[in-house]
């Protein structure tokens, strides 16, 4: 017998509470709203990250069997969250038997940007069935017919955290957006493996073999490289600024390696240092104009070797 939307919330409310727990947060609390109250939300999620900061995800239950399930409804409910007083890391629609239909993804964007507040809409589409597939009772319960579908639970587990660790990293940055962090990092970026060989061939001309800097300034391009890539996914915005103040440097790059080339008096280490004094000039314009703050020397460095490594920049004399 297929349950109401009411047995719906009360069953999700335990399962969240020990999924949570399986990807390895500390849940503080796990409770339904109250009834009538028009906040946004049905289910309110509180934990602690990995990083014992304490985080709040806010969860809308539609359980439609038949009823289209429009975006401007769930819309609505995001903006009530926004005007309610509560502080929402993020704010999801479970939706496990319906699509959403009209969703107008500028204004969804643009609103999630203003709100400071990620949303994720977990529908059929969204393989939602093969999460609630761990559960084969719960699984049952909802979907009215027994789990006929075999998952890897661990997997789905940790699927589901990378879902919501992409959520956090996205409302940090909606929080932080003016802020530019980049962390070392073991993880190497996608591109061609040759480009760390023409790096080091320019470091060639500048470094000695044993110099202690040239493991540093490989490190400063990669780190910046999978910064720029995580960025895609939570502030592309600020991707392509950074990207299109990297092709900004490429011109005056090639500039400068043609006076190089022309001036025999010029040597590898004057156009190394000039180089990076030229961009040091356009990096502080590009945070002013841009209003950013943090880690300018990290991204001067990561930008000034990535452009190394891909551009015909000669640092010795041929």
């Amino acid at each position: 017998m297929a349950i109401t939307g009411t047995e719906f919330e009360s069953i999700i409310k335990p399962f969240f509470s020990n999924l949570f727990k399986d990807m390895g947060y500390a849940v503080l609390e796990v409770r339904n709203q109250n009834s009538g109250t028009q906040n946004g939300f049905d289910i309110k999620i509180v934990f602690e990250d990995g990083h014992l900061k304490e985080r709040y995800i806010f969860v809308e239950c539609k359980y439609y069997t038949t009823a289209r399930l429009d975006w401007s409804d769930i819309f609505n409910k995001q903006v009530e969250l926004e005007g309610s007083n509560y502080n929402p890391t993020a704010f999801i629609l479970l939706s496990p038997l319906q699509n959403l239909s009209n969703i107008n993804d500028n204004l969804q964007q643009n609103f999630e940007k203003l709100a400071k507040c990620p949303a994720e809409f977990w529908t059929p589409d969204k393989e939602i069935e093969k999460l609630f597939a761990i559960d084969s009772d719960l699984y049952e319960k909802v979907y009215d017919k027994p789990c006929d579908i075999v998952v890897d639970r661990n997997e789905q587990i940790q699927i589901t955290k990378t879902r919501i660790e992409l959520i956090l990293k996205k409302k940090d940055l909606f929080q932080f957006s003016n802020c530019i962090e980049i962390n070392d990092t073991d993880r190497k970026p996608e591109e061609s493996e040759h480009l760390y060989t023409t790096l080091d061939r320019k470091l060639n001309a500048v470094l000695a073999d044993d110099d202690k800097d040239r493991i540093y300034y490989h490190q400063l391009r990669v780190n910046y490289k999978v910064f720029l890539e995580d960025l895609q996914d939570v502030n592309n915005d600020l991707r392509l600024k950074i990207i299109k103040w990297q092709e900004n440097m490429r011109f005056k790059a090639n500039r400068l390696t043609s006076k190089f080339n022309l001036d025999s008096a010029y040597n590898s280490k004057n156009f190394f240092h000039d180089f990076f004094d030229e961009a040091e000039k356009e990096l502080l314009t590009f945070y002013e104009r841009n209003d950013l703050k943090d880690d300018e020397q990290k991204l001067l460095g990561g930008l000034v070797f990535e452009l190394a490594a891909e551009c015909p920049l000669d640092w010795s004399k041929r």
